[in-house]
């Protein structure tokens, strides 16, 4: 089966002692995602090219690798064939261990890959050279292009074609729902230190022996609707978190009993949907209780009451009385609501605690549950 598309925005490329598809690594900083097919990888340790996409991976971008291993073989001849290729399958894994990226890697192992491919979802390279630091010694020459069809169809139908015909990583690849909880835990824990500072002070005094302790403030609060906004919005982003585990289990979609482990992600993969969706109810409940402290606004009201509640005394030598006066007022009632939401706020950190424990619980069995996949290692060499 061949494919045929039409490109457009490309230009071919050539080079030796640089890599042709410098463009590309200089993308991976802006990218949301990486793709990369290569025949092999550098052996080094301090790879220039493995350290760039661990880099990127770091810093939050989901990245592919489909890869062959040079030196493996569906049989070995020869016993130290075997050792060879072992040695080499070993190097591989090492070089290519998604907890080294941040567990945003998922590399695939395919053996009937000679394909050449670096991209993003903005910038595509292919050619002649392999994602190895080798290939830049090489005479190489390949094309460039970021025709937007042409992205779209590599990420969206090749790469996923050829890792359902590839060997993942692990036996069951939910590594980016690892990184996405890893993401979210320590996200979690700054939106609730966030909600802390917003509602206490640091107080000293003869009480507290002039030891420095925190108290909520009753008389102002960084608690407001954008505040509020921006805590909803945020974490209605990890809904989704775990989603790759959603798609594991439909993969075994025709099978009457899943396999032992499957059968335990589905059961992780169900909690965390409905602890999820209560978590997410009861923050939002609770921040609905806090709409009104977060909506009143101390100079608004004033301005209010002067005009509708003192508009025929407030005028000439008398102004300056009802503005204190209704400040005054306005005040009280602003500081009234603070102390009534002080419950609230405490639930809702209460909340948020809970779920971190939560995240971090569930990210410990993710971790138990993941495995190597025994496929990539055929030798048979202890």
């Amino acid at each position: 089966m061949v494919k045929n598309i039409s490109i457009n925005d490309s230009r071919a490329v050539f080079g030796k002692s640089e890599f042709t598809y410098q463009c590309v690594l200089d993308d991976f900083k802006n990218a949301k995602f990486i793709g990369i097919m290569t025949f092999n990888i550098s052996p080094k340790a301090d790879s220039h090219l493995l350290k760039s996409l661990k880099d990127a991976c770091m810093n939050g971008t989901n990245a592919v690798i489909i890869t062959n291993i040079p030196k493996r073989f569906p049989s070995y001849f020869k016993p130290q064939y075997a050792v060879a290729a072992k040695d080499m399958i070993d190097l591989y894994k090492q070089q290519l261990n998604p907890h080294d990226y941040g567990m945003r890697l998922s590399p695939y192992f395919t053996f009937h890959n000679h394909a050449k491919v670096v991209m993003t979802d903005n910038i595509i390279y292919w050619g002649s050279s392999n994602f190895s630091d080798e290939s830049c010694g090489n005479i190489e020459c390949g094309t460039i292009s970021t025709d937007r069809e042409l992205i779209k169809y590599l990420k969206d139908s090749l790469f996923p074609d050829v890792q359902n015909k590839s060997v993942p990583y692990y036996k069951y690849n939910f590594a980016v729902a690892i990184a996405n909880l890893e993401s979210l835990i320590p996200a979690c824990k700054a939106a609730r230190e966030s909600l802390f500072n917003a509602a206490f002070e640091p107080w000293s005094d003869y009480d507290t022996n002039f030891e420095e302790k925190w108290i909520y403030c009753t008389t102002d609060s960084g608690i407001n609707v954008n505040f509020l906004r921006g805590f909803i919005e945020f974490f209605s982003r990890f809904d989704d978190a775990l989603n790759v585990i959603d798609n594991i289990i439909d993969e075994y979609w025709e099978l009457d009993e899943l396999p032992e482990q499957v059968e335990m992600l589905k059961g992780l993969f169900e909690e965390y949907k409905c602890t999820y969706a209560s978590f997410n109810n009861t923050i939002s409940s609770l921040f609905e209780e806090l709409e009104q402290m977060a909506q009143y606004d101390v100079s608004d009201e004033t301005c209010r009451k002067i005009i509708n509640d003192y508009g025929m005394e407030a005028y000439d030598e008398t102004l300056d009385y009802y503005i204190e006066k209704v400040m005054s007022e306005a005040t009280e009632e602003y500081e009234e609501l603070i102390k009534v939401s002080e419950q609230t706020v405490r639930e809702a950190l209460d909340s948020l605690d809970s779920m971190i424990r939560y995240f971090e619980q569930l990210n410990t069995s993710l971790h138990q549950l993941l495995e190597v996949n025994s496929k990539i290692d055929n030798t048979g060499v202890r």
